[in-house]
């Protein structure tokens, strides 16, 4: 298979490892096994992959099946904090997981987000980013922007043909933190390159979920510049007290949609901050090009908000978000012209979302600590294929297939200063999960809430762990699904 040369990243961690396990499951889950109706999934390859100047490896065509851990070929709907997309996975090594190209798309735009290879889809998030191997073209300002996809997909069937036209893959760029590597202020960037060409044509036996098959909680009567818009969901994240929806609207800079998505603070039900990210113009180079900025609200006053026992409401009333065309921090010695258009969105009607009910009692993970909470919901849900879902947040991962729950894994990420050089940021993950080396138990799993009650559920190290730290962990209470 293709060999990745590991890139020197700003941090470094090790993959989450999952594995089977069974559960007693509310609602879900019986005594006897699951006998698992046959189905295959497959993608027929012309595709060739060829990393910088090494030989081209073409891509063979591959099939899985009811019995096979991982799929060849999988269509994800994906939904996280207010946003959704579709994402198509293909495993071109069965023997390797980490080897499996994922096309994000979104529907509405009919535009490809990101393309990587590795075990999951993409993630932005600094912790994510910094692991080993990532090659990826994405929107995301670390990577090139995706060129040369035609894409064509089937939502009733699960049909998918990708095709690839010269499309670039790049890793991240080195970056050394520490000044004294650097005396004349240069920052050393080492760039390798994936590039695909040829076809993916991805197909299954049985059509898969869709959008429909996850929860839907949140209402909305929303006009964004004077025309009706519908939002992808909205959730609450009661760790942040933060309000996350997103949608589809003109904002201004062209006549065509962009993705327009918006984060609201709420403290003691007063608005705190309201951001809009969306798309924009600058005047770079010679031309204008765009760029995904965050601005926020211009009147906080006309933003008012209204809680109640279940939920939480957002009243708009001629609110404002403009791009003020303030410099980018990236470049800052790039002149702003006049003549590139600025993104305005003004934003009338109201959002309700559902408060969820999580609440998670942990006991330590260091001999010498106490016990301690867990208030943030699942924010993500995925439904994969026919018969395969997940939902979690970056602490706890709960995988459930034909609605039973076969893995659960939890990972409590801490930062610190590097005792040495006192610059570098040190981050430890402690991680325990159950359905590998035992049976995940003393669970119930309420499927049309996604709400899963945990009574003294143990999870177990997947390391040796230091003398200082357990090497099993238990959960008490309830964790379920923010909604959509």
């Amino acid at each position: 298979m293709l060999k990745i040369k590991p890139c020197i990243t700003i941090l470094t961690t090790a993959m989450i490892i999952s594995a089977c396990g069974g559960g007693d499951n509310h609602k879900t889950m019986e005594e006897t096994p699951t006998v698992l109706t046959p189905f295959t999934t497959e993608f027929q390859s012309t595709l060739s992959l060829q990393k910088d100047a090494d030989p081209t490896f073409q891509i063979s065509n591959r099939s899985s099946n009811q019995n096979d851990e991982v799929n060849a070929y999988s269509v994800t709907h994906h939904f996280d904090s207010g946003n959704s997309s579709i994402i198509f996975s293909y495993n071109l090594d069965k023997n390797d997981i980490k080897q499996t190209l994922h096309v994000n798309y979104d529907p509405i735009l009919k535009k490809v987000l990101d393309v990587s290879i590795g075990e999951s889809y993409l993630k932005t998030d600094i912790f994510s980013l910094s692991k080993e191997n990532i090659f990826s073209c994405s929107s995301a300002i670390l990577f090139e922007a995706c060129k040369g996809i035609e894409l064509s997909f089937d939502e009733k069937t699960g049909f998918s043909k990708i095709n690839f036209d010269n499309t670039k893959l790049s890793n991240l760029p080195t970056v050394s933190l520490s000044p004294t590597d650097n005396p004349d202020n240069q920052v050393p960037t080492e760039k390798s390159y994936i590039t695909l060409n040829g076809q993916l044509v991805g197909s299954l036996s049985t059509a898969p979920q869709t959008f429909n098959n996850i929860r839907k909680t949140s209402q909305s009567n929303l006009i964004s510049n004077q025309q009706p818009v519908s939002l992808m969901g909205a959730v609450y994240d009661p760790k942040t007290k933060t309000i996350l929806f997103g949608t589809h609207a003109n904002n201004g800079i062209d006549s065509s949609l962009k993705l327009a998505q918006f984060s609201t603070a709420i403290e003691n039900n007063l608005i705190q901050s309201s951001l809009l990210s969306t798309e924009t113009s600058f005047y770079i180079s010679g031309m204008c090009s765009a760029m995904t900025m965050t601005f926020p609200i211009e009147d906080i006053t006309t933003l008012q908000s209204n809680k109640s026992a279940n939920n939480i409401s957002l009243t708009f009333n001629q609110a404002m978000y403009k791009d003020k065309q303030d410099v980018p921090p990236l470049f800052p010695n790039f002149p702003i012209q006049p003549e590139c258009a600025k993104a305005q969105l003004q934003l009338d009607g109201s959002v309700t979302v559902n408060i969820p009910s999580t609440q998670l009692q942990i006991s330590p993970i260091l001999k010498n600590e106490s016990s301690f909470s867990l208030v943030q919901p699942a924010l993500y849900f995925d439904v994969i294929n026919h018969d395969r879902q997940q939902l979690g947040n970056n602490s706890l991962q709960i995988k459930i297939r034909n609605n039973r729950i076969e893995k659960i894994d939890f990972k409590d990420t801490r930062i610190g200063q590097n005792p040495t050089t006192g610059l570098l940021v040190d981050y430890f993950e402690y991680q325990y999960h159950c359905g590998y080396t035992q049976a995940c138990a003393g669970l119930s799993y309420d499927i049309e809430k996604n709400k899963i009650s945990f009574k003294n559920t143990t999870l177990t190290s997947k390391s040796n762990p230091a003398n200082e730290v357990n090497n099993s962990i238990t959960l008490n209470g309830i964790f379920d699904f923010a909604g959509r």
